[in-house]
């Protein structure tokens, strides 16, 4: 699929500004290396970088309009170094570096041309254009709390699926029904091409499926999404159900907690500078 590229280079000490910018104008990738020549590292493993400086490539789809992007770069005094076209085969030998095996314990996540591993639940991966590898501290987050507590016979709402990758590991460990959610037609149309190949019998749609309820909620999306649909994400819940929200920042935990009242939030977990809090649904309501 063509995109469009960006490249910038930027402080260290700017890159989670300038990461969260380009995530939240629908960037489908984004890798960081060294501005100094320095040794490539990408950014969504483990630890941050250290350089003084960093380049950062964001892949976006032709269907973004980069000068919006380009006008939100410069508001925080950022300008663009590059922009270029890559085409089908050049999207693929970019994308194929970031797909790298992940080991969650009992769930793997691999590419599909990656070997067989019988022993463990499998996730075989083609991303396409969509928001999920894995590799990203968020998606990250949540396939490890999977791995950890397998959502067996449980009904599983992924909200903002991206490629799939969430609603099928749950389907891989176990889940009952599985519902795959994004506003992002593209996306959807990867994440059913990605159940299929993995054999994962989940439901993708644009919408939440109306008068349906879940034991589990994932939801790997953005700040301004998980506000807006509070009422909704909290009324699908079951009683007692789980949820799990990420794409948060540490100063943004407060406001998130103040708009799902319902929820009894026992666990923050910390990856990077991202932030994933799991809660469970009471029967308290604030006022």
């Amino acid at each position: 699929m063509p995109c469009v590229k960006l490249s910038l280079i930027v402080p260290q000490q700017e890159m989670r500004l300038v990461e969260e910018t380009l995530i939240g104008h629908d960037a489908q990738s984004l890798t960081v290396s060294s501005a100094e020549n320095e040794t490539h590292l990408e950014h969504i493993l483990h630890e941050s970088p250290k350089w003084s400086r960093v380049r950062i490539d964001a892949l976006f789809t032709l269907n973004e309009d980069i000068h919006v992007v380009l006008a939100s770069l410069r508001s925080l005094g950022m300008e663009v170094s590059d922009v270029s076209f890559i085409g089908d085969e050049l999207w693929q030998k970019t994308r194929a570096p970031q797909l790298k095996p992940l080991d969650f314990g009992g769930l793997r996540v691999v590419s599909r041309e990656e070997p067989t591993q019988v022993t463990k639940a499998e996730v075989r991966l083609d991303p396409g254009l969509a928001f999920g590898t894995g590799e990203h501290p968020t998606t990250h987050m949540c396939l490890a709390w999977l791995a950890n507590h397998p959502p067996k016979q449980l009904s599983v709402l992924d909200f903002g699926t991206g490629s799939g990758i969430l609603g099928i590991a749950a389907k891989k460990l176990g889940a009952g029904l599985v519902d795959a959610v994004d506003s992002d037609s593209l996306a959807c149309e990867t994440a059913r091409e990605n159940a299929l190949y993995n054999n994962a019998e989940i439901f993708v749609s644009e919408r939440i499926t109306a008068g349906r309820s879940y034991d589990l909620i994932v939801a790997n999306i953005l700040l301004n999404t998980i506000l807006q649909f509070a009422p909704v994400l909290t009324a699908c819940l079951k009683p007692s159900g789980v949820i799990l929200l990420t794409g948060l920042l540490p100063g943004q935990l407060d406001r998130v907690q103040t708009e799902y009242s319902e929820i009894a939030f026992e666990n923050t977990v910390e990856l990077e500078d991202w932030r994933l809090l799991v809660g469970k649904k009471t029967n308290r309501r604030e006022h």
